[in-house]
């Protein structure tokens, strides 16, 4: 008989003794049996649930148990690569992995005491025609399957009244389903930078909100819509990301909720007219009802932006406004402006964890700096953990 087939038959006994008890036959002999019969069974459910872990030490299989908490969360978003394994762990505390799925990862998170949640595009099509259930159903056993520590959920549709509508409902099936099974579990989403008080996706995100652990505000993409002109902008402007945090707490998100999420990226503009530094004009595209979008840039890696800015015609130019650094560089006869984030810009965004009392930061994503050996490259992707930690 399997361990696990053999919980499921102890664990039916001991139902048989629990109704005993609830019937009136209160011997001591019977209620010995049902605490015995319990023990067994979580032992034996313990055994098959890491019987087949291939960790070092069998025990880092399980997921992190709902104690475990810190007082301010740091969220790496893993791409799937084998950097993980330069990352700074000492400041980790949960791991959001969107690649294939790296035992090896989960080993060595865990023996760091460092959540691994899976995470999960989501769209219209899996909300429509009751088809939750079904999914939630599939998540949570391969969740369970991979010993993972929980789910963080992405959206791929726009979030549209008729989508956003079902998210709190959503939300608070995944947290009964989840919690019930696996206490300690993680359940979180991602939000936009900002909160738009004149749409009811902001209602439903505010009520989604109740039923999750963290709300990561993608704190990024700013330039998706421009409104007034049509130049290459920072990614992240410093007082729009603040008002964007601002304005889900006063929309009622408790705010030890919240997660920064800070871009290790950038974009690279090409500028249809050149006027100067700080004045790229942009091919003007609209989108989403914005006279002018930023969506035709290129989205380029924090690591390589810093070989491209080797090679800039003017070298790092701070904007004090936005408080983003930027360069130009010029490829075959177009002028390009690059605006990005690094270490300063950052540093100054993460002091809105104090200020507004987060839960906590992420980056997207932790693959995205130089895991280099060369010592100078070293440094600036140690600067850029150390700036996710504010003083």
């Amino acid at each position: 008989m399997s361990s696990y087939v053999a919980a499921r038959y102890i664990s039916s006994r001991a139902v048989s003794v629990v109704c005993c008890i609830q019937q009136g036959s209160e011997g001591k002999m019977c209620r010995s049996v049902a605490v015995l019969l319990s023990l067994a069974v979580l032992a034996l459910w313990v055994t098959s649930s890491i019987e087949d872990c291939s960790c070092l030490e069998p025990t880092l299989c399980q997921p992190l148990p709902a104690t475990k908490r810190y007082p301010v969360q740091l969220f790496a978003f893993h791409g799937g690569s084998n950097e993980w394994k330069h990352y700074d762990w000492s400041k980790i505390t949960t791991i959001i992995t969107g690649g294939a799925y790296d035992q090896e990862l989960l080993c060595h998170a865990h023996a760091r005491n460092a959540r691994v949640v899976t995470e999960e595009a989501i769209g219209k099509f899996d909300l429509s025609d009751h088809r939750e259930q079904n999914w939630i159903t599939n998540k949570l056993h391969t969740i369970q399957q991979r010993y993972l520590d929980g789910i963080h959920l992405r959206f791929d549709s726009v979030l549209d009244a008729t989508f956003s509508a079902k998210l709190p409902n959503l939300i608070h099936e995944i947290k009964i389903r989840f919690k019930q099974s696996m206490p300690g579990c993680q359940i979180s989403f991602n939000a936009p930078w900002n909160c738009n008080t004149s749409t009811t996706v902001c209602s439903d995100l505010v009520s989604a909100s109740k039923y999750a652990d963290y709300v990561h505000v993608t704190s990024y993409d700013v330039q998706v819509h421009m409104w007034t002109d049509c130049f290459a902008k920072a990614n992240a402007p410093y007082h729009q990301i603040r008002t964007g945090i601002s304005s889900y707490i006063e929309q009622g998100v408790n705010s030890k909720k919240i997660i920064l999420t800070v871009p290790w990226f950038g974009y690279d503009y090409t500028c249809n007219h050149f006027i100067e530094a700080g004045r790229c004009e942009i091919e003007k595209v609209a989108f989403e009802g914005a006279p002018c979008s930023g969506v035709k840039a290129s989205g380029i890696p924090y690591k390589q932006i810093m070989k491209l800015l080797l090679k800039s015609m003017s070298g790092r130019i701070w904007d004090d406004d936005l408080k983003a650094p930027y360069f130009v560089y010029k490829k075959e006869k177009a002028f390009h402006e690059v605006w990005y984030d690094d270490p300063e810009s950052i540093s100054l965004r993460t002091t809105f964890l104090k200020k507004f009392k987060l839960g906590g930061i992420g980056m997207l994503n932790a693959d995205f700096a130089n895991y280099s050996s060369d010592p100078i490259v070293a440094m600036k992707t140690e600067e850029m953990w150390n700036a996710l930690c504010p003083p």
